[in-house]
């Protein structure tokens, strides 16, 4: 009997030593209650710059800021690249599932929960090649700003303006997309969003495009001669929100990556994480409207 209870003993302690993990495997204790999180990433340049871990955008370094934080409160994070379209049905279906700089409009808040703000872009222009005849003065504001999309086909009625497939341009501007004939628009769905339309723009297949001065800037290596417009009424800035799933999950990962930000709100980290990626002309707005969205500014130096 003695023999028999040592054996049984040693089995114990045996089998305890080969499922206890080491320490550094064991996972925070918050980590237990936290989903994993689906993140999507768009499939444009963005997303091999995340495979390769370069960072060139705001959206990029901000979006780093809250993985980050992400992580340290247990979170685990898998990345899918999607197109836009994708991502939308991603966030429709998945439980769990979140995407970083995404402009809230009443549409997405059907299917999609928005954290508070964490970047802000400078407006939106009206992109195209740079033409020997200026754009007509019936188009144009007095400030030169196009007096309205409508106002631009109305008077070339055969141009086209392309556009992504799932993108938003704010509220504004999709609504007056939405207003334009069918032969004007042109809608490009698939990989390579970003590049692809500024692709089509430079083999003149369309005629205009909209985007972020940061982005064309950083797909126009080669210089090429664009000339951008304001849309007039269009916004100043525009901010971007990461959305998760609607869902009790999405949920929580919301409430996380809020607490996140209002930390990085007090930080310089943030901040610099947009003034680096602009030309200097483009700063004193930056700081003007950092300043009203997030109520804080580095001290100067």
């Amino acid at each position: 009997m003695l023999l028999l209870l040592r054996y049984f003993c040693l089995c114990l302690i045996t089998l305890l030593a080969t499922t206890t993990l080491p320490f550094e495997q064991i996972s925070p204790p918050s980590a237990a209650n936290n989903p994993k999180i689906i993140w999507i990433i768009e499939d444009t340049f963005e997303w091999q710059d995340y495979i390769n871990k370069i960072y060139k955008t705001t959206s990029q370094e901000t979006a780093t800021i809250i993985m980050r934080g992400l992580g340290e409160l247990g979170y685990q994070l898998e990345f899918v690249k999607a197109t836009g379209d994708r991502a939308e049905r991603m966030l429709h279906n998945e439980v769990s599932a979140c995407i970083s700089s995404r402009i809230k409009n009443t549409t997405r808040e059907k299917f999609s929960i928005f954290s508070q703000p964490h970047e802000i872009y400078l407006g939106q222009q009206l992109y195209r090649v740079t033409q020997a005849l200026p754009l007509n003065d019936n188009v144009l504001n007095n400030q030169g700003e196009i007096i309205s999309l409508a106002r631009l086909f109305a008077h070339y009625p055969e141009q086209v303006l392309a556009i992504g497939s799932g993108v938003s341009y704010g509220v504004r501007i999709d609504q007056q997309i939405a207003k334009l004939s069918n032969s004007n628009i042109f809608i490009r769905a698939g990989a390579n969003r970003i590049e692809s339309l500024m692709n089509m723009l430079l083999k003149n297949r369309i005629d205009y495009i909209i985007s972020y001065p940061q982005d064309i800037n950083i797909i126009n290596q080669d210089a090429v001669h664009l000339e951008s417009y304001t849309i007039a009424d269009s916004p100043l800035y525009f901010i971007g929100h990461v959305s998760c799933s609607k869902t009790a999950s999405g949920q929580k990962i919301i409430d996380s990556i809020n607490g996140i930000l209002q930390q990085a709100y007090l930080s310089d980290e943030l901040y610099f994480a947009h003034e680096k990626w602009l030309l200097t002309g483009d700063l004193p707005k930056l700081r003007k409207y950092y300043q009203e969205v997030f109520h804080f500014l580095p001290k100067a130096n």
